[in-house]
């Protein structure tokens, strides 16, 4: 190499670490040090610094519970015990609950007047909530975990994760479904694209996958939902880091989309496509899940399990939370549409958007209905079908048929330690509920 072309091409380095340095933060980049800087000002006892890094993370996510709960603490230290009640009100108000007088930070706040109504309303958000009927339990097979539902026009089908097989539900239990080969992974989320005669369910293997060994890989699985039979794979692009494929969504003309639960990622494989291309790039969201599909298609809302609910436009991969109601969505992990739903609203035009949600990132963990508006921008309105119910205690994924909702409602991830190896021989069985939505929202 010339000097010259030395001195070029450092120039040309030294230029991208500068558009690099010069880039403006994600607004979720912005959010994670922020809320760094918060805790650590915190830490060491600077609570000014503390609360205006805190309270400006707030402001970019006001859908995080979990944000209200740390502001609150920071607040109490300093002394502003009103301020901090404020915020746990709010908390509570988004339908959760906390051992106040456990917490050494805001056990203080129970002297105030006004911790009544948070005390009056934590209580209710604990009391079970809504009807719902065991669809099915699964106790053996101890490495089965309970995922992705998907409804094939037939009935029921279930992926079980370290199990690397789809169960067909039945009145007995699941009878295995799909035709596994030598490289079937862990299947997570699935979709079924009835009128081709389709599933596709998200497949990922290696460490750190539940049973997995070997180098990592992730993708999505085409089946036959005629025979359960292999069709083909479709590998996510190796584009360096860490990725795995964890839920799916089909579009009207076919596409298919998946989301990068650990890449942060979105995916789409156009219809007779044959690679995965980036719809959303990392950095936007931090654990994308579930997905449903705007009226129209042009966008979709995508549940990040660390900030809430977002609109995405398929187009130009924009992210936008969604703004409206908050009931704390951070900790979603399933979301689908629920097409058929009717909210009783005759004069509405154009009609709202229906979609049930499952959360297991909350306390108590629940299913949930919402409605959003019709431009996928804001939710209107929530009610929480069911929570607190025995068997609703490790939460995973639901599915929507009609009028019915079926979720599983004990997965057994809770059976596994943070390697993800079973901590017992006997977990409890996997259990799957159902309901029936409501005729209205309330």
């Amino acid at each position: 190499m010339s000097a010259r072309t030395a001195r070029i091409a450092l120039t040309a380095l030294a230029a991208i670490f500068l558009i690099a340095a010069d880039a403006p933060e994600t607004r979720l980049e912005q959010y994670q040090r922020l809320r760094r800087e918060g805790v650590t000002a915190a830490q060491t006892g600077e609570l000014p610094k503390a609360r205006a890094a805190l309270e400006a993370a707030l402001a970019l996510y006001p859908d995080v519970a979990g944000s209200y709960i740390r502001l609150a603490r920071v607040q109490a230290a300093a002394g502003d015990l009103e301020a901090a009640l404020k915020n746990l009100t709010s908390y509570a108000f988004m339908g959760h609950v906390l051992d106040v007088d456990r917490d050494p930070a805001l056990k203080t706040l129970m002297a105030l007047p006004g911790y009544a109504e948070v005390a009056a309303k934590m209580a209710e958000s604990a009391r079970p909530v809504g009807e719902i009927r065991e669809l099915t339990s699964i106790s053996g097979e101890p490495e089965f975990i309970g995922e992705g539902l998907a409804n094939d026009g037939k009935g029921w089908l279930l992926s079980t994760v370290s199990g690397r097989t789809i169960l067909r539900i039945g009145p007995a239990g699941g009878e295995r479904f799909l035709e596994a080969d030598g490289a079937t992974g862990a299947l997570f989320g699935m979709a079924a694209d009835t009128k081709r005669g389709l599933l596709w369910a998200a497949e990922a293997w290696g460490q750190g996958v539940p049973g997995g060994s070997g180098p990592s890989r992730t993708g999505l699985l085409k089946v036959s939902l005629a025979d359960g039979r292999i069709l083909a794979r479709f590998a996510l692009p190796d584009s360096g880091g860490k990725h795995q494929l964890g839920d799916v969504a089909i579009a009207g003309d076919g596409a298919v989309y998946a989301t990068d639960s650990v890449g942060g990622g979105v995916w789409r494989l156009q219809p007779g496509g044959a690679q995965l291309e980036r719809v959303v790039a990392p950095g936007q969201m931090m654990s994308p899940q579930g997905m449903a599909f705007c009226p129209g298609e042009a966008a979709m809302i995508v549940a990040d399990y660390s900030t809430g609910l977002h609109r995405v436009e398929l187009a130009s991969g924009k992210v936008q939370p969604l703004g409206g109601l908050r009931t704390g969505l951070a900790g979603t992990d399933g979301l689908v549409a629920a097409p058929d739903f009717d909210f009783n609203l005759k004069r509405a035009s154009p009609l709202p958007m229906a979609v049930i949600v499952t959360q297991n990132g909350v306390l108590p963990q629940r299913v949930m209905l919402l409605r959003i508006s019709p431009d996928c921008r804001v939710v209107e309105d929530a009610a929480v079908l069911a929570a607190g119910r025995p068997g609703m205690d490790d939460l995973t994924l639901a599915a929507v048929s009609g009028d019915e909702v079926v979720f599983v409602g004990h997965a057994r991830w809770a059976a596994r330690g943070a390697d993800g190896r079973l901590t017992t021989a006997a977990p409890a069985p996997i259990q799957l509920w159902s309901l029936t939505l409501p005729g209205t929202l309330h």
